[in-house]
C-alpha cells in the first residue's frame, strides 16, 4: 500500500495561494461582485496565462473542441501582459459571468466569459471566442 500524505507531487493546480492581506503573487485587484467560483476561475486563467501554460489553460475550457489551439492563441496574445498587475471587473449573470481584465501597461482588455457548470459555483472559461 502506497500512501502519499501531505505530498504535493500530484498537485497540478498552479493557482497561487491567497494570503491573509488579500494579495497574492497574481497582483490582482477585484471590482464588482464575484462569487467564490467565478473569482477562482478567473484567477486560474490569469495564473495559467502568466505561466504561459497552454495545456493548463485548455483544461479550464468550457468546450473541448479546439481548446488547445484557442489556449495557445490566448497565451501568445496575453502571456506577456499577464506578467503585470491586473484589475478584474466581474459582472455576474444567471448562468454565466463576464470578467473584464485589464493588465497594467496593456491598452486592450481581456474579456472572459465564464460558464457555470451548473453545480457548486464552478465555472469554465469559453476560449473559442474572438477578443
Amino acid at each position: 500500500m502506497l500512501t502519499l500524505g501531505g505530498c504535493d507531487a500530484l498537485d497540478t493546480d498552479k493557482t497561487p495561494e491567497r494570503v491573509a492581506n488579500g494579495t497574492s503573487e497574481l497582483e490582482l485587484t477585484v471590482t464588482g461582485r464575484p462569487s467564490p467560483g467565478s473569482l477562482s476561475a478567473a484567477e486560474k486563467v490569469i495564473a495559467r496565462l502568466k505561466a504561459e501554460d497552454v495545456d493548463g489553460l485548455a483544461d479550464l475550457a468550457a468546450k473541448d473542441e479546439g481548446s488547445e489551439d484557442d489556449a495557445r492563441r490566448w497565451v501568445t496574445r496575453w502571456g506577456k501582459a499577464a506578467q503585470h498587475p491586473a484589475t478584474a471587473h466581474f459582472l455576474l449573470g444567471e448562468q454565466e459571468s463576464t470578467v473584464d481584465i485589464r493588465f497594467t501597461g496593456e491598452r486592450a482588455t481581456l474579456s472572459l466569459l465564464l460558464e457555470d457548470d451548473g453545480y457548486d459555483d464552478a465555472y469554465r472559461v469559453v476560449l473559442d471566442r474572438t477578443d
